[in-house]
């Protein structure tokens, strides 16, 4: 009896997961729009980048190791795609005591993507952030497509392929709403 219980109890967990996966991709939810200022000063909105493509944006701190290698890795990913719509937003963590290794960090470690400041928190409580590196990545229409929290060497390929499948979306989109306009 025990026997048939487990076998019922995976069935329902089994059942309960895979329609959970199969409702993920149709409920996906909208990234809540920020603005903060960058490193210079200058405002920077969500929104007005998300036109172009793919957004991924990247919670870290000049004391977290595993968001420096990360984001060094993803320098690499940002240079490959950036001609192509694709866009990062570094968005940095750190508070008054070391905020002031930020700039000489991004500079020495020669980051070509936006580094913002978020000292308030707002906008890692706006993605509900429980820890860092803490990865978004946001397709065109301002979509949630991919989070991911630490990282280990490898994740960079994970994050290459999703960024690829969505300019690859874009792409599709784009030649459609073209067919469309010559069937006119």
């Amino acid at each position: 009896m025990r026997a048939l219980f487990f076998k019922f109890g995976i069935f329902l967990l089994i059942s309960f997961s895979l329609s959970f996966l199969a409702q993920g991709e149709k409920n996906r939810s909208l990234a809540p729009n920020f603005v903060a200022k960058n490193l210079d000063g200058k405002k920077v909105e969500l929104k007005e980048l998300l036109g172009n493509g793919p957004v991924l944006v990247s919670f870290w701190s000049t004391s977290c190791k595993p968001c420096i290698k990360e984001l060094s890795e993803l320098q690499k990913v940002y240079k490959k795609y950036k001609e192509k719509g694709f866009d990062i937003l570094a968005i940095n963590e750190d508070g008054p005591r070391s905020i002031s290794k930020v700039r000489p960090m991004v500079e020495g470690l020669k980051w070509e993507f936006p580094v913002l400041w978020d000292q308030s928190k707002d906008v890692f409580r706006k993605y509900h952030v429980l820890g860092i590196p803490h990865t978004v990545l946001i397709d065109k229409s301002g979509e949630i497509r991919y989070t991911h929290t630490t990282y280990r060497p490898g994740d960079e390929e994970v994050i290459r392929k999703k960024i690829e499948e969505l300019l690859d979306e874009q792409k599709e989109a784009s030649q459609e709403k073209e067919g469309e306009k010559s069937e006119k």
